[in-house]
């Protein structure tokens, strides 16, 4: 079973019903908190949902490092400073080539207050191509495999221009042990890996940022979102990273004139 609690269905302008990127994702027993943006852990926190404390974080996992999808990395590590958490298991931290870079610059900023008290970081880059399986038992968060038959993160390529810290973006599918597939396009247009990645996928979680008057590299509108389902024939879709001006349009409608599937513009909240 594959759930996935939507906590931030906004770009990076915040409406109250849109906030910046945010996702917790349970791949069968298997939590996984992504792309936090802006205010994820209070909105985690919050959730009826999510759980109740941030010691039920084990494993934190990045589609790129812009700050609407990364920004509460830092408050996270500040929090798990304090030494009236109880969790001493590890945290894992997995995203593109160049996220231990970002964390080497966060740690210029603000020094061993982003050093958890209890426990142990680990770190894992990964590329497209690759398969994630959930660590041994007993062991938190995820390893690169060479082939997995249960619970299972593969990586694709996706096309969104990066910055200092990562040169690459990611697209995720999520797999459980009977076979479901959750895709998450992160930031993207249409590109090879995102089409691969969504083929007849269960869900697709795609971002739709802005009407396609406004259309920018790297970015999805609903005619490149519509292009997309028309050719991969995901079963049912999401769409996500909405900014206000995508949010106040009649999107699956526009959608349906390429897509004839379920189409669901999220807000925050939604499951």
């Amino acid at each position: 079973m594959i759930s996935c609690l939507i906590l931030g269905a906004g770009g990076a302008v915040p409406t109250p019903t849109h906030t910046p990127a945010a996702y917790w994702l349970v791949v069968d027993e298997h939590a996984v908190l992504l792309d936090p943006g802006p205010g994820a852990l209070v909105r985690l926190l919050a959730s009826p949902r999510g759980p109740n404390s941030i010691d039920a974080i084990d494993s934190v996992l990045f589609s790129h490092l812009h700050l609407d999808h990364c920004a509460d990395l830092a408050p996270l590590l500040f929090a798990l400073h304090s030494p009236v958490l109880e969790n001493s298991g590890s945290l894992h931290l997995i995203g593109p080539v160049g996220l231990q870079h970002y964390l080497k610059g966060l740690r210029s900023l603000y020094g061993n207050w982003l050093t958890p008290a209890k426990r142990k970081l680990l770190v894992t880059e990964i590329q497209p191509g690759q398969t994630l399986a959930p660590a041994i038992a007993g062991a938190a968060g995820w390893s690169v495999v060479s082939a997995a038959t249960g619970p299972a993160i593969e990586v694709f390529a996706a096309n969104h221009p990066q910055d200092n810290f990562c040169a690459e973006s990611l697209c995720l599918r999520f797999r459980d042990r009977q076979g479901h597939r959750l895709v998450f396009s992160g930031d993207t247009e249409s590109s090879p890996g995102l089409i691969e990645a969504s083929r007849e996928a269960d869900l697709l979680v795609v971002e739709c940022s802005t009407p396609d008057e406004w259309a920018m590299r790297g970015h999805m509108t609903p005619e490149r979102v519509g292009k997309l389902c028309a050719e991969a024939a995901p079963l049912r879709v999401v769409l996500t990273h909405l900014y206000p001006a995508a949010a106040a349009l009649d999107l699956p409608a526009l959608i349906k004139e390429y897509y004839g599937g379920p189409v669901i513009p999220a807000t925050d909240g939604a499951y």
